[in-house]
């Protein structure tokens, strides 16, 4: 079987890497984008990886169109059929039948669902989304633990970093959290968002200390993952909420 056909650019540096894991007869390798069974080895484009990935995750539930969309491009407004595209070469690879799916199975209305159990190399399970991670954000005058997945800074009361300031646009960032990884990315506000000085014109991936400003300079986050077992060793501070 030949490549799958690129779907869309994607830089691999900001590519959240998964530990290998079986599903069915199939070993996933997503850090080589291939899967393997026997002497079998099957080469997959990223996007068509990264969804595999995402269905991994979360095997035996639906996943709606939006959620898996999410997880594959980090961005809105990605057209369904660029989904459907993505589902149909998955199949492909792993000689699924969509009318008698052993793999991956289309759920009418709701989305679509990783049949086989999964089975994560070395007994670690990826992170699922919500569960609280070890990275933090500080703001002038609170402290915010983040959540596996996305996580919204904007200025409407109902994101996940509340930033109450006129430079901040009202779903100005996301902040994508995965195990000891996280990318930001502007989700096309007014003032723009910066990374240690420079603005951001596409996805970037955090390290620990880097500083995050909205808009024009009115706020300054410190992003540090270091900050919990600093605060642990000192006895001090309570938890973030």
């Amino acid at each position: 079987m030949g490549k799958v056909p690129q779907m869309a650019d994607r830089n691999d540096e900001l590519r959240i890497p998964s530990p290998p894991f079986r599903v069915g007869d199939w070993l996933v390798e997503p850090a080589q984008d291939t899967i393997r069974c026997g002497e079998s080895v099957r080469h997959l484009e990223p996007k068509v990886m990264d969804a595999l990935v995402a269905l991994a995750r979360r095997a035996g539930e639906v996943l709606s169109k939006a959620e898996l969309t999410d997880a594959v491009w980090q961005v809105p407004f990605i057209s369904e059929n660029r989904l459907v595209g993505v589902i149909a070469e998955l199949r492909r690879a792993f000689d699924d039948d969509v009318h008698a799916p052993r793999y991956v199975e289309t759920v009418p209305t709701r989305g679509y669902r990783l049949a086989p159990p999964v089975e994560w190399m070395g007994g670690e399970p990826a992170p699922e989304p919500g569960q609280e991670s070890d990275f933090l954000i500080e703001t002038a005058d609170r402290t915010y633990r983040l959540r596996e997945g996305a996580n919204i800074i904007g200025r409407e009361a109902e994101v996940d970093v509340c930033i109450a300031s006129e430079w901040v646009s009202r779903r100005h960032a996301s902040l994508e959290v995965d195990g000891d990884h996280a990318v930001l990315e502007d989700l096309g506000s007014k003032n723009g968002t910066f990374v240690n000085g420079a603005r951001l014109s596409g996805p970037v991936r955090l390290h620990d200390g880097d500083e995050i400003r909205l808009g024009r300079g009115v706020v300054v986050l410190r992003f540090s993952s270091a900050l919990v077992a600093t605060r642990t060793e000192s006895g001090g501070a309570s938890k973030a909420p």
